[in-house]
């Protein structure tokens, strides 16, 4: 069936209900179904056999249901960024906000953008994935508990029951931490992911829990066109909002993805700074320019994304000594 044809099914998802909204024979169709399992795979079933592409919101948990429905029936789909229906929200000129607006704008959104199809993780790249939420949940838990704990040091005569308590609950905290992280690197028999995170640790910088991460949320990469979507996807990219000559709004990065992997490769960029030549030039270039050291620093953080990119895509172990002679040409 042609591009022409095709149907773009708009998806507003809620913890309850998903609101549907989709052209059909000149006119719009909108629905509602509700956000169970064997209600969304009698929705999808019962919408023919016309080719259709669905377009959804990431939602977090709610949209993880018609993500695994669509997925196993083999049908096409985009999970966008909120920012894009926002963005196309505004092209379309629209004052009204709601369910049915919202699924209206992302069938349009999908009719008007050539938006890359969801790919699905396999099975044990899913429990990995959640591992890594899990991780990151605990890892949060674990500093108040810290917090928590330092604040009692200061306390005259704290009570004993109550230190007790956090430090129980702490180490308990501190070993589903042990357990999560093991859980992200790869087995022994999964070669092609153990290649992929010596590849990423080549670089001089990039430690094993950032190259396990990175290798159990993404693999080798391949859902990333370029190193320039991978940058952006993570929220490294820069950021600009000026106009003529009298708006000059500040240069930042979008911040857009996961804090816990730019938490990540902020480590990786302290540590490069020091003992990645590459890295350590170019954060010195930038002070000399003037550059304050934040800005340097997400400069090398930027660096070494577009690194990681190139030494998985090339299936090349990083070289300094040819990245610096590349340097020099371009510069």
């Amino acid at each position: 069936m042609s591009e022409g044809t095709k149907i773009y099914v708009g998806a507003d998802v809620s913890k309850d209900e998903l609101v549907i909204a989709h052209p059909s024979a000149g006119q719009w169709v909108k629905s509602k179904v509700a956000n169970t399992l064997l209600d969304i795979e009698a929705w999808v079933k019962g919408l023919g056999n016309e080719d259709k592409h669905f377009i959804l919101e990431a939602t977090g948990s709610y949209s993880h249901r018609l993500v695994h429905v669509l997925g196993r029936l083999g049908h096409k789909f985009s999970v966008v960024n909120p920012g894009q229906s926002r963005a196309m929200a505004q092209v379309l000129a629209k004052t009204n906000k709601n369910d049915e607006q919202d699924a209206h704008t992302l069938s349009l959104l999908g009719s008007s953008l050539k938006l890359r199809p969801h790919k699905m993780p396999d099975e044990t790249q899913k429990k990995r994935t959640e591992a890594f939420s899990a991780l990151t949940s605990l890892q949060k838990q674990e500093k108040q508990l810290l917090n928590q704990l330092h604040a009692f040091e200061y306390r005259v005569e704290p009570s004993a029951v109550a230190t007790k308590a956090l430090n129980n609950v702490l180490e308990s905290v501190q070993q589903a931490i042990a357990e999560l992280e093991k859980e992200l690197a790869p087995r022994v028999n999964e070669e092609k992911e153990r290649h992929l995170v010596q590849l990423i640790r080549s670089i001089k910088g990039v430690g094993e829990k950032t190259a396990n991460t990175l290798v159990a949320l993404f693999g080798d990469l391949s859902i990333f066109s370029s190193a320039k979507a991978f940058v952006k996807f993570l929220g490294l990219s820069p950021s600009e909002y000026s106009s003529g000559s009298s708006v000059r709004g500040k240069r930042t990065i979008t911040k857009r993805g996961n804090s816990k992997i730019r938490t990540l490769l902020f480590n990786c960029a302290r540590s490069a700074m020091q003992h990645n030549a590459l890295c350590k030039e170019l954060y010195q270039r930038l002070i000399k320019n003037g550059k304050n050291g934040k800005v340097a620093l997400t400069a090398v953080m930027h660096k070494i994304a577009r690194l990681i990119f190139g030494v998985v895509h090339s299936d090349t172990p990083f070289d300094p000594k040819f990245a610096q002679k590349k340097q020099k040409v371009v510069n």
